[in-house]
């Protein structure tokens, strides 16, 4: 997690005055809009100067920028595509959010002392998980989650040596709650992971909100 951490705050920290204006833009323009992001969005930078910006980023995983849309598609923690995850706070549209660990993330935009409405739905059974979570003015996290079997499947790296932080973004859309271990297993059957010999850790939902707060912390770098 340390690992993760450092390498996520180290690259939002190289951030150029310009790129970390243009991120910011972007995430509140997904959080608020759920729709995809345009360079031209951008005139107080400029077009040229955007879409520049934007394909560097999308070169280091910080983003999707889809060629033949020409547009943002995602940023995390934010997405203007369908996920499980989706985050509510007061004044403000339903947004999704790219993985389950990323849902402490968008609180960046949101806000100290808001309560934030989240939920996430079992790829397996369907079932909602719908729980509540808030930072205060030190970016620690408070949440309010049931006291159920919910469970988070977090695939690890094979490669020892690999960047923990572009594996981790390789691995964010299969980083999904599910409700029982029964659905989790069932699953990773279905997925290969279980017969493929794939490494990785059961995370109950306190756990995986621990590692959404080391994100949190990390991404206090776009606003330093």
């Amino acid at each position: 997690m340390e690992s993760l951490r450092s390498q996520y705050a180290a690259l939002l920290e190289s951030f150029s005055s310009t790129e970390r204006a243009l991120y910011i833009q972007v995430w509140r323009q997904l959080a608020r809009h759920k729709s995809p992001v345009v360079a031209r969005s951008f005139l107080s930078i400029g077009q040229n100067t955007a879409q520049q910006i934007i394909r560097e980023l999308s070169r280091r995983n910080l983003l999707w920028f889809d060629d033949e849309l020409h547009a943002v598609l995602q940023c995390p923690p934010f997405s203007a595509l369908h996920t499980p995850h989706e985050v509510k706070a007061f004044g403000w549209e339903r947004a999704y959010v790219t993985s389950f660990v990323d849902i402490p993330l968008t609180l960046l935009i949101y806000g100290p002392n808001v309560w934030l409405e989240a939920t996430s739905c079992c790829p397996r059974s369907g079932e909602k998980l719908a729980f509540r979570i808030q930072m205060d003015e030190e970016y620690r996290l408070r949440w309010e989650v049931p006291l159920n079997d919910w469970r988070l499947w977090f695939p690890l790296p094979t490669n020892e040596t690999a960047d923990s932080y572009q594996t981790f973004h390789q691995l964010r859309p299969r980083l999904n709650a599910f409700y029982t271990i029964k659905d989790l297993d069932t699953h990773r059957q279905y997925q290969g992971d279980q017969g493929g010999g794939q490494v990785g850790a059961v995370y109950t939902l306190e756990q995986a909100l621990y590692l959404g707060q080391c994100l949190l912390q990390a991404g206090t770098s776009v606003f330093a």
